[in-house]
């Protein structure tokens, strides 16, 4: 989810101005002040108790990446008290951007990826708007 400012905090989730699609701005390029960028995964009882890798990464429509560097790092999740095989544990992560630079408009995605697999994308558009 996209959203104008979000947090991790002790398992959850706190968004605010969340689930949009879509940026107007009135002049390309671009700069966006600040965007976040908020999942929740869900880690299956058989991954617990193990380390994953995941990054998130920009992309214009081309699937070139924008990001002078993708955002990454690594998660452990443990198995809570009672949890059992078939159960899952929800893992939030934010990722805050600032300073986004748009230079043309078109499509654009954030996407996640966790051990080389892609778990989701964010989609939006950048639509320049002239005033009316």
């Amino acid at each position: 989810m996209l959203a104008d400012h979000a947090e991790a905090v002790n398992g959850k989730m706190y968004v605010t101005g969340g689930s949009w699609n879509q940026l107007n701005p009135r002049d390309l390029p671009y700069t966006h002040p600040h965007v976040s960028v908020a999942a929740a995964i869900e880690v299956p009882w058989i991954a617990t108790n193990e380390t994953h890798a995941f990054n998130m990464q920009l992309y214009d429509a081309d699937r070139n990446p924008l990001l002078p560097q993708r955002l990454e790092g690594q998660i452990e999740v443990g198995r809570a008290p009672g949890m059992r095989a078939g159960d899952y544990a929800l893992v939030v992560l934010v990722f805050n951007v600032n300073n986004l630079k748009f230079e043309k408009p078109g499509s654009y995605s954030f996407v996640l990826t966790m051990n080389d697999v892609e778990l989701g994308a964010a989609r939006f558009k950048v639509q320049r708007v002239t005033p009316s």
